[in-house]
């Protein structure tokens, strides 16, 4: 019999090695995961189907990240993936994998295993983790991201998982764990200037909030405003000085702010007309909405006599706070059960304090609600076309050496 030479029993082990190692890996990949095999798991574990509407259109072999994105998208959690997206247009975020991102920052924390090998083909073994997983989300589940950009900060917010069958606005005696997605903008009144734009001022007497920003220079980030009745605003409206609507909403709050970085939230109880009080003559910017929701971080009592269904329905809304320090815009997406049911007043004023305001105000809601960050806009229109409302003013965030267009 021929003896092995140390050399030849080397080789020998090395060739048994690679056979070895391409036998697991060809065993890996006939165990890959598709789409359809997957579906059934998810839709069990979140305990409701998905219409195909909502999810990615593939047929390919799932790996781990594109596992992750139905996962997510039958959570309802489309839209997040489409705001970091808009996000990754961005040269300073464009390495980032939107997927990914999430994954990293959701609570509860993903298994490791699934973290760790997105890009890997999804097993058999692997199923069992993310179900796992989604039973703990079925009681809990949040995210939050931020962005930092020339004196201002994106940040978005993500709590709970849709329901393609509940009603349009959840459920508000048993709703537990309900899609809620809400995005900010803050913003440090030294540094940026804040105006008040107006849709005439790019030859409308409406326009969506994303084009009264296009049309104007410099825009970093934007919002809508207060009320209005046709084209014309509800309450006090000022800007750069000039008052666009003097007559006063009797017991209306509203906000005021300058260049110089002061504002102030005034209590609607508290003055019989903004107009005439010269307290608020220094503030160049001024309008009035309502109700005010937080006063130094207390519940404020004061419904401004707003109607009941808008008080106590769950509708998308516009709210402008602070922490003490910086002014933060806010918007809550609502009428999508898949996305984002909305809010009533009480629950807003809960939503503010999550989001770190001590004080607050309400502004219009509804339809209206829009906020636009660097061109792109990063809430859902809740009107029937998924369109944008036409709107006749909205407040933009410049950067310092620009303003309002004349």
């Amino acid at each position: 019999m021929k003896r092995l030479t140390t050399a030849g029993k080397t080789k020998t082990c090395a060739t048994v090695l690679l056979t070895l190692a391409l036998l697991f890996a060809l065993a890996g990949s006939s165990f890959a995961v598709t789409k359809d095999e997957l579906m059934p798991y998810i839709f069990k574990s979140l305990g409701h189907k998905v219409p195909v509407k909502y999810l990615t259109d593939t047929d390919d072999e799932m790996t781990g990240s594109s596992a992750l994105r139905l996962v997510f998208e039958s959570m309802g959690w489309g839209f997040v993936i489409t705001a970091y997206d808009q996000v990754t247009i961005l040269p300073e975020w464009s390495h980032l994998d939107p997927v990914a991102e999430i994954a990293k920052k959701i609570s509860p924390s993903l298994p490791s295993a699934i973290l760790n090998g997105l890009e890997r083909p999804l097993g058999e073994e692997d199923i069992k983790a993310l179900t796992d997983w989604l039973e703990l989300c079925r009681k809990k589940v949040s995210w939050k991201d931020s962005f930092s950009s020339e004196g201002t900060t994106l940040t978005m917010f993500k709590h709970g998982i849709g329901d393609p069958s509940g009603p349009a606005n959840g459920n508000l005696e048993t709703g537990v764990n309900e899609p809620l997605f809400a995005a900010m903008i803050t913003v440090d009144m030294d540094a940026v200037k804040c105006q008040i734009a107006t849709a005439v001022m790019v030859g409308a007497n409406k326009a969506p909030l994303a084009t009264i920003a296009v049309e104007n220079y410099g825009v970093v980030g934007g919002i809508n405003g207060g009320y209005f009745a046709g084209a014309k605003p509800i309450g006090v409206l000022r800007r750069q000085g000039y008052t666009d609507n003097a007559k006063f909403w009797p017991q209306r709050s509203a906000f005021g702010w300058n260049d110089k970085g002061e504002t102030v939230f005034v209590d609607g109880r508290e003055t019989a007309d903004i107009s005439s009080d010269r307290r608020f003559d220094q503030y160049t910017e001024m309008l009035q909405a309502g109700p005010h929701l937080l006063k130094n971080g207390e519940y404020t009592d004061n419904t401004e006599n707003i109607k009941e269904n808008v008080l106590n329905m769950r509708h998308p809304r516009t709210m402008v706070g602070t922490d003490g320090k910086k002014i933060m815009w806010a918007v809550i997406d609502g009428r999508d059960n898949m996305h984002s049911v909305g809010a009533t007043i009480e629950e807003t004023r809960k939503v503010c304090r999550w989001l770190g305001m001590s004080t607050a105000l309400n502004l219009d809601g509804g339809g209206s609600s829009s906020l636009w960050w660097r061109g792109n806009t990063f809430t859902l229109p809740s009107n029937s076309n998924d369109a944008e409302r036409p709107i006749p003013y909205g407040v933009l965030i410049f950067r310092e050496d620009s303003g309002v267009r004349n």
